[in-house]
């Protein structure tokens, strides 16, 4: 009797990128030819020299950065990724702007944080949970050691009537995402 082969049904999941939902991957450098690579570093340093001018509201540049983009998306998350600026801030709120070395371990961890809330073959809504997840986390702890240290610098009631207000607001936006995500 001759049988076809099955298809699959179920796929082999696909690991947790991190990377922001609407940034196509990038792509593969370790499979471009060494011209496609010159290319690919020529076109980054264009971008990068049009966006400098553009920044300094050089308006002649814009209809070039667009064209670039068009045919490079991934690209325009290596210049703005609003999300990890944000990250980027609330850490440095918490910690000295010269500790890269925190800087850098926390960035991993909320990378591992973030892939493991989403788990396997996230949708980009699982994906934009999750990272709202890791960010409102992020903000609890801040939060919590800003309230901590006003504690011990004798704060007045109303001022632990506000930190407390925003530690408990940011933990209900922090509940509504986890219960949104599941």
């Amino acid at each position: 009797m001759n049988q076809e082969p099955q298809k699959e049904t179920n796929p082999a999941p696909k690991p947790y990128e991190d990377r922001p939902v609407g940034c196509p991957p990038a792509p593969d450098l370790s499979a471009m030819t060494k011209e496609g690579l010159d290319e690919r570093r020529a076109t980054v340093g264009r971008l990068k020299e049009l966006v400098g001018k553009a920044e300094k509201g050089t308006k002649e540049a814009v209809p070039e950065i667009r064209k670039i983009l068009c045919a490079n998306p991934d690209l325009a998350w290596r210049f703005i990724d609003l999300a990890e600026v944000t990250e980027w801030h609330l850490i440095n709120r918490i910690f000295k702007d010269k500790d890269l070395a925190t800087r850098e371990t926390l960035t991993r961890q909320f990378a591992a944080m973030r892939a493991e809330i989403a788990a396997e073959n996230p949708s980009p809504l699982e994906r934009l949970l999750a990272e709202r997840i890791v960010a409102t986390w992020l903000q609890i702890q801040l939060f919590e050691g800003l309230y901590a240290m006003g504690m011990s610098k004798s704060m007045t009631l109303a001022q632990g009537e506000y930190q407390q207000k925003r530690l408990d607001r940011a933990y209900k936006w922090h509940m509504a995402a986890i219960r949104t995500l599941s």
